[in-house]
C-alpha cells in the first residue's frame, strides 16, 4: 500500500446515532454499500486534502476500503479498531484481522469481500455503541411489541426464517444483527438489505418477481439483495422489549423447541456477540438480570410453515407482563 492511493468522495452513515465515514478507492464498493445501507446514508462529502480545511466540524470515525483486488489481488479495510487484508486463493477469499488495540490479536478466516466489508462496517459500529447497546449476529423480529432474536452462524437460515415469519405477520428488525441494550432490555432496528439466495422464494411459497423490483440487485454470489418492504409493505418494527431468545440448531424433519437455563442461554449468546467483549465478568454480570425475564430456546427448523406456526403458537400464548 505504498503507491498513492485516489479516493472518491466519502460517503457519510449514521448508524444507532453514530456518524461514520466510508472512504474508497473503488466506485463499486461504495454503491454496494449505499444499496445495503440505503436506511443508513446520509450522503456523500469531498475528501479534504488539507487536515486543517476540517478543523472544527464534529469527528466522525473513517472506514477506509481499499480495493486492489483486480490489481495485485489484495484489499485493505482500516478503521481506528482493526485492520484486514483480504487476497483470493485458487478456490475462496482468505482474510486476516489485525486488532489495533491489541496488537498480539490476529486471526485468519474465509470470507468474500463484500461480506467481510459489512463485517467491518458491523464491528465499527459495535465499538462507537458499546456504552449502550451490545450488538450479536442473529436474525431478529417482533410479534404484538415484543422482540424475538434467532441467534445462528452463517448459512443457518436466519434471513429465511425471519422472511417467513415477517410473510407471516411479524415485524421486522433485522435478518443479521441484533441491537440490544440490555440494561433496558430493549432492541433496537437494524434494517439493512437483505441476503436473498437463489431458491430461497420458492422455498418461501412467495411469489417474488425480484427483477421487476426497483430497488434490487442481482448478484452472483447470493441471488438478490432487496428491501424487506418491497417484499412485505410496512413491516418494520420500531424499537421493542425483548421477550425471547430462539437459538437455530440447524434442521430437522419436524419443528422442535426446547427450553433452556437463563444462565445456559446467556452464555451461548455471548458466542454470536458481533461487539467487543472487554471485561467479561462485568457485561455477563450486566446481561443477567435480563436473562431471569425472557424466554430462551434451543430451536430445530423443520419445513418452514411448521415452524412459523409453532413460533406463533410460542409467542400467542405469552403471559402478559
Amino acid at each position: 500500500m505504498g503507491e498513492k492511493i485516489e479516493l472518491l468522495p466519502e460517503d457519510v452513515y449514521t448508524f444507532l446515532g453514530h456518524e461514520v465515514c466510508i472512504r474508497s478507492n473503488s466506485q463499486e464498493v461504495l454503491e454496494q454499500l449505499r444499496f445495503m445501507y440505503t436506511r443508513f446514508y446520509s450522503g456523500s462529502h469531498k475528501i479534504f486534502s488539507d487536515p486543517a480545511e476540517k478543523f472544527g466540524e464534529a469527528s466522525r470515525l473513517t472506514v477506509q476500503i481499499i480495493d486492489n483486488l483486480a490489481s495485485s489481488n489484495e484489499l485493505f479495510i482500516h478503521d481506528h479498531y482493526s485492520l484486514y487484508r483480504l487476497s483470493k486463493t485458487d478456490k475462496y477469499y482468505q482474510f486476516t484481522c489485525q486488532d489495533l488495540q491489541n496488537p498480539a490479536s490476529k486471526f485468519v478466516e474465509i470470507c468474500d469481500p463484500l461480506s467481510l466489508i459489512q463485517s467491518a462496517i458491523i464491528r465499527t459500529v459495535s465499538f462507537l455503541e458499546k456504552e449502550y447497546y451490545h450488538l450479536f449476529h442473529a436474525g431478529v423480529v417482533s410479534w404484538d411489541g415484543g422482540g424475538i432474536i434467532l441467534p445462528a452462524s452463517s448459512c443457518m437460515g436466519k434471513t429465511t426464517l425471519a422472511l417467513k415469519l415477517v410473510s407471516q405477520g411479524f415485524k421486522f428488525l433485522s435478518d443479521e444483527v441484533a441491537c440490544l441494550d440490555p440494561v433496558k432490555g430493549m432492541l433496537e432496528p437494524f434494517p439493512r438489505k437483505l441476503n436473498i439466495r437463489r431458491g430461497t422464494p420458492d422455498l418461501l411459497g412467495l411469489s417474488l418477481e425480484l427483477a421487476n423490483i426497483n430497488d434490487s440487485k442481482k448478484i452472483h454470489e447470493w441471488g438478490w439483495r432487496l428491501d424487506i418492504e418491497d417484499i412485505v409493505p410496512s413491516s418494520i418494527a420500531t424499537s421493542c422489549p425483548i421477550h425471547y431468545v430462539l437459538f437455530l440448531r440447524g434442521f430437522g424433519d419436524k419443528p422442535s423447541l426446547e427450553c433452556i437455563s437463563a444462565s445456559d442461554a446467556l452464555f451461548e449468546l455471548f458466542k454470536f456477540s458481533a461487539s467487543p467483549m472487554g471485561d467479561c465478568a462485568s457485561i455477563l454480570f450486566e446481561f443477567a438480570p435480563l436473562f431471569d425475564r425472557i424466554q430462551c430456546f434451543n430451536l430445530v427448523v423443520g419445513d418452514l410453515d411448521e415452524t412459523s406456526d409453532l413460533i406463533t403458537r410460542l409467542v400467542a400464548e405469552r403471559t402478559p407482563g
